[in-house]
């Protein structure tokens, strides 16, 4: 069958069961009830709880063309927005009041112009008992206290949909009057706003998905599975993007927060940390009015990566949540695969828009290449609609067997430059088979027993300078388990290296695992940060935060030749050229030239070697009958360990 290029597509796992294994039992779905929220009153900010007048604003300018085209460039995922940077001295523009209870609070307004939604990176955060929020006057995001959602004050907040959130700190009670503040901002996100789709039928309500898509609010029987629906929001590799995704149950139950999407979708740990998780996109009622993304019912944002797969692998990705709320109904699932003619159902968010159902049946396997990457036939379930069809953004969103029950999660469709996903015909998308990522995933689904795994510590700090190599470091592993325990590690940033990824360790037999980093890969200064992932089984996972601060230092080289003047005596002249690294980094004498009469090649002799060391000093004495009295010109070339070139001229005088 011929192919238009595919829509995003996304990664999971080459997985199979073992040749006479017998199948995991169909597990039914789970409905969570959940236990009520505490009040919020008292978390709101002083601004929304006292009534405050808007605060001072730091406006960005406009969208740039070249940053509007960035919301355009093609990919495995659909992009919502894009980041921003703050400068510095935004913060400058917040001012400290005190409210009419007597309470002191730092406050300011940050506007991105045309933003539908803004969200805040904050670094170095750690407000110790104080509170941080953002709002737009109802709505709100946090408090946030401490060192931030990780407890390493590095976070994302939620998103405000509003182009200018307001920003307010209310430090802890003991706090000096005006602290300094403590967090940095360097980064938001500016959600774009997506213009309605322009379709060949007549639609009077604005929306971005394709005029052909159903309400599963007008399928009776397909109503209780909409609860095990969520649209994902996440930031990552400098931009917002958007998948589907579901609740997945446990054998037994647990109610363990784990979401199953698309390994093209979430496939690393600070894009997972972003996650915002939206659970009742909804209309009310069958063709009910358009429903409010910032009503919907969300989980904590923030959450953690536990496995993903590859394209070529099945391209699964389970995340685990901070908590669902009441109401979400955990999916069942069947590692069972459906014959081929077998009705099959797919719930998601089309392009971002509220929730969608899709109906059609199982055909013949394929193997397609999906951007470049290969989907084989095998671990993938061709899907020919019959009524609804799926669009960028249903990725990772779950196909049912029955109501609540699935047997994979969308990958690829087709795609058209001149048709809209109504129009192709036949449209057939691929979901990758939850048969194949159920092996990789088992430990958790079936939450087998298992034993925590826990570091001596939970961060590391690197130094790199001019991408020298920073000695490695090493952590111990225990566990309380009498009995061995396997755990594997996962960088979460590819200049994390771990020369031993696996291994088993016991609560008599800890095990040292070394960390390094890959100096040559920081090729800006600054500040780079990560994770290791420590995973044992069904146990919650454990991280090591890992932080390097990398420089590059320039060279400083000084030049001083003695004595100075320099006489003359038995018709010789005798001195000495010294040189000197004061910049703290190590350069490389390239040339030198004495009267403009070029020495180079004697550079080594001269002075034993033409490396001058980081805050070092070289010598060369030298005695020479050649010169005229008068001022005598040496010149000097070189680069350092950075690359950076530098010259130097010296003049002495020869009496």
């Amino acid at each position: 069958m011929l192919r238009s290029f595919a829509l995003p597509a996304f990664a999971a796992g080459l997985f199979v069961v073992a040749a006479g294994a017998q199948p995991a039992a169909r597990k039914e779905p789970a409905y969570y009830s959940g236990t009520e929220r505490a009040s919020r009153v008292e978390a709101r900010p002083p601004g929304i709880r006292l009534g405050l007048s808007r605060p001072r604003e730091f406006a960005l300018a406009p969208l740039s063309a070249s940053e509007a085209e960035r919301l355009s460039v093609p990919g495995t995922r659909l992009r919502i927005g894009i980041h921003r940077e703050l400068p510095p001295v935004a913060l400058s523009t917040g001012a400290w009041e005190t409210t009419t209870d007597g309470t002191r609070v730092w406050r300011m307004a940050i506007r991105s112009p045309g933003a539908q939604g803004v969200r805040l990176e904050f670094r170095h955060f750690d407000v110790g008992g104080g509170r941080v929020w953002l709002h737009d006057g109802l709505h709100f995001a946090g408090p946030y206290t401490g060192r931030g959602i990780f407890g390493n004050g590095r976070f994302w907040s939620a998103t405000i949909f509003s182009e200018a959130p307001i920003l307010e700190y209310e430090p802890a009670p003991q706090a000096a009057a005006e602290p300094t503040l403590p967090f940095e901002i360097l980064t938001i996100a500016h959600r774009a706003v997506r213009v309605p789709r322009a379709s060949s039928q007549d639609d009077s309500t604005p929306d971005t998905a394709d005029y052909c898509h159903l309400d599963p609010n007008c399928y009776r029987d397909w109503i209780p599975a909409m609860s095990m629906v969520a649209r994902l929001d996440f930031e990552d590799a400098g931009g917002e993007y958007l998948c589907s995704g579901s609740a997945i149950s446990t054998r037994d139950d647990s109610f363990k927060p784990y979401l199953l999407t698309a390994g093209h979708c979430i496939n690393n740990e600070a894009a997972a940390r972003t996650l915002e998780t939206f659970w009742t996109y909804q209309t009310r009622s069958c063709g009910g009015p358009p429903p409010d993304l910032s009503s919907s019912t969300q989980s904590t944002p923030g959450a953690h990566l536990i496995d993903w797969g590859t394209i070529e692998q099945g391209d699964y990705s389970l995340v685990l949540l901070q908590d669902v709320p009441g109401g979400v109904t955990f999916t069942g699932w069947d590692t069972a695969d459906p014959p081929l003619g077998t009705a099959l159902t797919g719930i998601h968010h089309p392009v971002g828009s509220w929730k969608r159902i899709s109906f059609g049946e199982r055909v013949a396997d394929e193997t397609v290449d999906v951007e470049g990457n290969t989907a084989p036939g095998n671990l993938y379930l061709q899907i020919l609609w019959d009524e609804g069809r799926t669009e960028p953004g249903s990725s990772g969103s779950p196909l049912f067997s029955s109501p609540g029950v699935i047997v994979g999660s969308l990958t690829y469709g087709p795609a058209s430059p001149t048709l809209s996903a109504c129009q192709i015909n036949p449209s057939i998308d691929g979901y990758y088979r939850f048969s194949n990522a159920y092996t990789p995933l088992k430990d958790y689904l079936e939450d087998l027993p298992s034993a925590a795994v826990l570091p001596s510590t939970s961060s590391l700090s690197f130094a790199v300078t001019n991408h020298a190599a920073a000695p490695s470091q090493t952590v111990q592993l225990t566990t309380g388990s009498a009995d061995q325990a396997a755990y594997k590690l996962r960088a979460d940033a590819p200049w994390i290296l771990l020369p031993s990824p696996t291994g088993t360790l016991s609560a008599n037999a800890p095990a040292t695992v070394t960390v390094s980093v890959d100096a040559s890969q920081f090729t800006q200064p600054g500040e780079y940060d990560s994770t290791v992932t420590i995973l044992s089984g069904a146990a919650p996972p454990q991280f090591i935060d890992v932080t390097v601060q990398a420089q590059s230092i320039q060279s400083n080289v000084g030049i001083a030749i003695s004595p100075n003047p320099v006489h003359q005596s038995g018709g010789q002249w005798s001195f000495t050229i010294g040189m000197t690294e004061s910049g703290g980094a190590g350069t490389r004498i390239t040339a030198l030239k004495i009267n403009g009469v070029d020495y180079s090649s004697a550079i080594a002799s001269w002075f034993g070697t033409n490396y001058l060391p980081a805050n070092g000093s070289l010598a060369a004495p030298l005695s020479a009958g050649a010169f005229v009295p008068g001022t005598q010109y040496f010149e000097f070339w070189g680069q350092d360990d950075i690359g950076k070139t530098w010259y130097r001229e010296a003049t002495v005088s020869f009496q």
